[in-house]
């Protein structure tokens, strides 16, 4: 009987310990991780201003905390993570995508995930994957009302007394602010950019089979699970891909991370006959060939890859709103030189030009 008190004591105690702890103001965001070599070389080239924001400030705190929240339920995907940081550092180090110039390629989420851990960097891809297909409002929002259900979910759990996990308990006691989110969203845009220009003519490639795949990312309703299991399957997809291992689509979920990570496995189309698009990406085997079937496809404006989601925090006040983001031909942004070519129109039209 004595042994069962002393255990139930001691339980009590570790509970109340962990509760204390969970309390402290301390801001475990401050400390850091040594980057995976393969960051190396983006790290290097970041501006001072740059680097000191990715090592010591708000980026690598939202780094940290965003990392550390959703850390339990990511998948470990080692081989993504190396090659992801292969190819920034490949992206970062051309001539005309230099990260030392303000103007260059925003390189500051990547190096602050890198040196806050593997789970930081599962959230930089999340990062670029919701920033190529919402618009930053839109994806300002989704990450608040992850970053709150995902809280909730921790603090529901044993009453929040995850006794080893304390970064992850200690995450979901802080703030991470929506002006946080929103910066960390607009360093991912920024270097989706300067990456979609770096890897121009894969990017193109890829893009132009994406963009006429009618596929939903999935058709899950809740916006935290619809998500997170999106994230999880294309992470893990691309994982088994660097593992050489040929997959098949099921879901837009792999497409989307694949245009917004800049890693180009071979692609088998299936239309009127397979047909093997090769994307020439040394980083990835021959065998890991990603089938897509495109028998529902169209000719419709709204056909690519697309993804419906609630948007509960939208707006401050009324019911979730019903947003849809699209990788599509409707959804095509404008390049500078085809926009220099709609503005000579209309003025050689207000000259009075006709056809000849």
């Amino acid at each position: 009987m004595s042994s069962i008190l002393g255990k139930v004591q001691g339980t009590l105690v570790a509970n109340e310990n962990t509760l204390q702890l969970a309390s402290i103001n301390f801001d475990f965001s401050l400390f850091q991780v040594k980057a995976p070599p393969e960051f190396e070389g983006l790290g290097k080239l970041l501006s001072a201003q740059r680097r000191e924001e990715a090592e010591q400030g708000t980026s690598h705190k939202t780094a940290r905390r965003l990392g550390a929240l959703f850390e339990q339920i990511l998948p470990t995907t080692p081989e993504l993570v190396r090659a992801y940081g292969q190819r920034s550092s490949e992206i970062s180090q051309m001539p005309d995508i230099n990260p030392q110039e303000q103007a260059g390629a925003d390189g500051t989420s990547i190096w602050a995930a890198a040196t806050s851990g593997a789970s930081a960097i599962a959230v930089h891809l999340l990062a670029c994957m919701l920033a190529r297909i919402w618009t930053p409002e839109r994806a300002t929002s989704v990450w608040t009302e992850l970053i709150e259900r995902r809280k909730s979910i921790i603090k529901a759990t044993d009453h929040g007394l995850e006794t080893t996990n304390w970064s992850t308990l200690m995450a979901s006691q802080q703030t991470i602010s929506r002006k946080e989110t929103a910066q960390w969203d607009a360093s991912a845009r920024s270097w989706l950019r300067r990456a979609d220009e770096a890897m121009k003519i894969q990017q193109t490639r890829l893009m132009l089979i994406i963009k006429n795949v009618n596929i939903p990312v999935n058709n899950v309703g809740d916006t935290y699970d619809s998500v997170i299991q999106a994230w999880r399957i294309a992470m893990i997809t691309m994982e088994k891909l660097l593992k050489g291992m040929p997959q098949l689509v099921q879901n837009g979920a792999i497409l989307l991370g694949l245009s917004a990570w800049h890693l180009y496995p071979d692609l088998n189309v299936l239309q009127e006959g397979a047909k093997l698009v090769s994307l020439e990406d040394n980083l990835i085997a021959k065998s890991a060939i990603v089938t897509i079937g495109l028998e529902d496809t169209s000719s419709d404006p709204e056909s690519g890859v697309r993804w419906s989601l609630p948007l509960a925090y939208l707006r401050y006040y009324g019911e979730p709103i019903e947003s849809s983001g699209a990788l599509s031909q409707a959804t095509e942004r404008v390049s500078l030189p085809e926009f220099v070519q709609v503005v000579l129109g209309c003025v050689l039209a207000k000259w009075g030009f006709e056809n000849s």
